[in-house]
């Protein structure tokens, strides 16, 4: 009984037997069309061998490969040359036509339409349609300028027809180019970060929406604080407050926290005295070890342990009751920890003023004797940072070249675009900040005077040692003599 195979199109069947019976042959799947391909071509080369001319080698090919096929069938035929359709040259734009303005020819009334060939899938019918358009040639801009020209002159034109207008313009004028918010500079004011496109750390496509966010932040009832926010306590006093701070100064330094630990710790503070008015005297200490553990575990990478808190206030209060504060102090402040600190804005006001080393080391002891000070705890930290640069710049004035000299620059349009204050505005503040200056000999005497101990090492270039602080120039910001 003879076995019926089905052989499949596109494997091999061309193998014969001496006796003239066909041989299947197991041979490896081939690729889609590779089959197909390749018997094609030698037989192609066959003919050739033959004689037979180039073109004419696939159509007189062996007719018993007709029926070869790819694996997958696509269904696609090529469409005939009689159906082709037309393709039209398009007019090569030179030099000399890019200066005009682009006005098109109109289209001749026997102008031949554009054949559009559609392919429908229906089995291997394939249906060519004939879409016919008399303005094929014309461009948008043409057409824009057409239907102007049909619109009567006196009707006002809409808002897309005045957006049509500004596109017939020559080719050689470029589109003005929309800038961002962030990006949008006034005249004389300096793009403080055209240069840091390439540092995607510093996001200057971003960073001035940032520092609005952080100024219309810094405002928000839950974090703004008001003056003399201690009326109110029974018990606690701001001279308890400035003895705590100076304290939470001493501990930051010794566990060598950072900066921004130390100022989050001070809002953390300022802001649950001026919400809770029933703290109790014993529990002050225990309201700044908290706060300065909920800074450390919010901006430090490695924050000290719960441990450390606790043997720093020398065994006065156990590890359960610094938590169960902490649980109470963000329940208080409804978990609304991130307000803006002075030194983020110093950090921009400075790069904005290209002010020196003296002038930012200068300006962030200022901040933190601000910080001690009651009467300057209700500022917002954008304007104590502000108000220090100034006096840093006003006692260590920049030149035009960036060195110090007596061709002074005070307060710049540049920085006044970035920190969104004038000199008016500032005034009464500076004059505030002058009379702490003035009144840290007294600080000391009182034992507040670690900030002063900080910053007369080597590490911070003995700024608060410096002679300027106690010179003429101090007894001028207190008369209230600012110069721009």
């Amino acid at each position: 009984m003879s076995r019926i195979m089905r052989i499949d199109e596109n494997q091999v069947a061309g193998n014969l037997h001496e006796g003239g019976m066909k041989k299947v042959v197991a041979a490896r799947r081939p690729v889609l069309g590779e089959l197909g391909n390749k018997v094609l071509r030698n037989a192609s080369q066959d003919l050739l061998g033959k004689g037979v001319e180039k073109g004419a080698a696939l159509k007189n090919a062996n007719p018993t490969l007709k029926n070869i096929k790819p694996r997958v069938d696509t269904r696609w035929r090529k469409a005939d040359t009689a159906a082709a359709a037309v393709v039209v040259p398009k007019k090569v734009v030179t030099r000399s036509d890019s200066q005009k303005v682009a006005v098109e020819p109109k289209p001749s009334a026997n102008a031949d339409a554009v054949k559009v060939h559609v392919q429908l899938n229906k089995g291997n019918e394939v249906k060519h349609v004939a879409l016919k358009r008399e303005d094929s040639q014309l461009s948008l801009r043409t057409l824009a300028k057409q239907n102007r020209k049909a619109q009567p002159k006196s009707a006002p034109s809409s808002g897309t027809s005045s957006s049509d207008e500004h596109e017939i313009v020559s080719i050689s004028k470029k589109p003005e180019r929309v800038e961002a918010h962030s990006q949008k500079l006034l005249e004389n004011i300096e793009n403080i970060d055209a240069n840091d496109g390439w540092n995607p750390m510093l996001v200057a496509e971003y960073v001035n929406d940032i520092y609005n966010y952080l100024n219309e932040l810094e405002s928000r009832p839950g974090y703004a604080l008001c003056e003399n926010f201690l009326d109110g306590h029974k018990e606690i006093t701001h001279k308890m407050r400035t003895i705590l701070i100076d304290w939470i100064n001493e501990v930051h330094y010794q566990f060598k926290l950072d900066i921004d630990t130390y100022h989050m710790t001070v809002s953390l503070i300022d802001r649950y005295l001026q919400t809770m008015k029933t703290v109790p005297k014993k529990k002050l200490q225990l309201v700044g070890v908290t706060a300065m553990f909920i800074a450390s575990k919010y901006e430090e990478l490695f924050p000290p342990e719960i441990q450390d808190f606790v043997y720093i206030t020398d065994d006065t209060y156990q590890k359960y009751q610094i938590l169960e504060m902490e649980k109470e102090m963000v329940r208080t402040l409804d978990f609304n920890l991130g307000k803006p600190l002075p030194t983020h804005f110093l950090r921009r006001f400075s790069k904005a003023a290209k002010a020196s080393d003296v002038n930012h080391v200068l300006a962030k002891y200022l901040i933190e004797l601000a910080s001690v000070d009651y009467s300057t705890a209700h500022y917002k930290p954008s304007e104590i940072a502000a108000a220090a640069l100034y006096i840093s710049l006003y006692l260590f004035p920049l030149t035009s070249n960036g060195g110090n000299g007596t061709s002074a620059i005070i307060w710049t349009k540049t920085l006044e675009h970035y920190t969104h204050y004038n000199v008016k505005y500032l005034a009464p503040i500076v004059q505030r900040l002058a009379n702490v200056i003035k009144a840290v000999p007294k600080m000391m005497d009182k034992k507040v005077k670690y900030p002063w101990l900080k910053y007369s090492s080597s590490k911070f270039q003995c700024i608060s040692t410096h002679p300027k602080l106690k010179g003429s120039e101090i007894e001028e910001l207190l008369n209230n003599e600012l110069r721009c």
